[in-house]
């Protein structure tokens, strides 16, 4: 006896199957063709099955029929990777990897040519299961107005770093030039004061103003320099630093050294630039607030990032000046604003004693 309202449950047929496999890959061919990126799809063979319409559309544009629905995409990778083409090349040995089951994604950002040639692309590999079969998904996008925008956001962070460095350096040359000169006249009439005092109280101070002013003169001395380091151009990142670090240890008496560890990974020329901007800073809070004997700077490398870390063993960063991180102003704050801008990040570990201030800062 059955059960009131129970139906026996029947396999579909093959044709319902097939009506549900159509469902599906019509759904899918409306939701790419929605999207502004050029997409197609592959099956295991690397035969393209389908492609939204801005991936047709720029198959006819280009006359490329031989990326159309029916062609096999990796046939026109081995063909153009014949010719020498670089990107072609590496794409083929990715569909060839996907094939034999050793990845499930691969990207590459390239610059095209013949008619495509000047602009840059992002194409991408996904593997995907779609109604039980195994698909190869193929994005096309084209970067050339972002990555524009990124190496006109980078040309003018670095015209502002390399502004900020020429007036750092004037105003460095000004100093050194005309205030250590007033300041080394004093010296002499003090010196002329003393030898004609008497034994009295007077002739003390005038050696405690002596010992004042020969601070004042290593102070500028040392100022100046760090207003006017080496030339990182002409030394790079790593001698430049170096160079600096050296420099002010000899001029400061304090300990300092610099090492590197890992194996260098590609940086903007913005990004060093901060970063060689950031050990002037450093340096040169640390020689006036930190009452330090000894600076350890680190440019330490992983596979994507770029560590630079500066550390000193002084009185440390106060809760006031790291309550005010956040807000306008030269300093740290700056630092941080700006390392943001290239992705980076700067990041403040308080030692015992001392402070360590790290900027991170990713691989291009």
């Amino acid at each position: 006896m059955r059960s009131a309202g129970r139906k026996s449950a029947t396999p579909p047929t093959r044709k319902a199957r097939a009506l549900s496999e159509t469902d599906v890959a019509s759904t899918l061919q409306q939701l790419i063709d929605d999207l502004p990126e050029q997409i197609a799809l592959l099956d295991e063979e690397c035969l393209i099955v389908a492609a939204n319409e801005a991936w047709k559309n720029t198959a006819e544009e280009h006359g490329f029929p031989e990326v159309m629905p029916g062609h096999n995409y990796r046939d026109f990778c081995a063909t153009r990777a014949v010719q020498g083409y670089e990107p072609a090349i590496e794409a083929l040995a990715a569909l060839d990897d996907f094939r034999a089951g050793k990845r499930s994604f691969w990207q590459l950002v390239y610059n095209g040519r013949d008619s495509w040639r000047g602009r840059d692309y992002q194409i991408t590999l996904h593997r995907i299961w779609l109604g039980g079969r195994n698909l190869i998904s193929v994005t096309r996008f084209d970067l050339t107005e972002i990555l524009r925008l990124r190496r006109a956001k980078d040309d003018f962070t670095t015209s502002l770093i390399e502004g900020q460095a020429f007036e750092r350096q004037r105003m460095g040359r000004e100093i050194h030039d005309s205030t250590s000169q007033l300041l080394a006249a004093i010296g002499l009439i003090l010196g002329r004061l003393r030898q004609q005092l008497p034994e009295s109280e007077a002739l003390g101070l005038v050696e405690e103003m002596q010992e004042l002013l020969t601070d004042v003169h290593g102070e500028i001395r040392s100022i100046s320099y760090l207003a006017h380091p080496p030339s990182l151009k002409k030394l790079g990142l790593a001698d430049a630093v170096k160079s600096l670090v050296e420099g002010f240890g000899r001029r400061t008496g304090l300990e300092t050294s610099f090492d590197i560890h890992g194996d260098s990974v590609p940086m903007s020329a913005s990004a060093e630039s901060m970063i060689y901007r950031l050990a002037q800073e450093a340096l040169s809070n640390i020689y006036r607030h930190a009452h330090a004997t000894r600076v350890r700077l680190q440019l330490r490398f992983r596979r994507s990032t770029a560590h630079f870390v500066v550390a000193d063993d002084g009185i440390g960063i106060s809760q006031e000046t790291l309550a005010g991180l956040g807000g306008e102003g030269v300093g740290l704050a700056s630092m941080r604003s700006r390392l943001a801008e290239l992705g980076g990040r700067l990041s403040i570990r308080t030692l015992s004693p001392g402070v360590a201030i790290i900027a991170s800062v990713p691989s291009p």
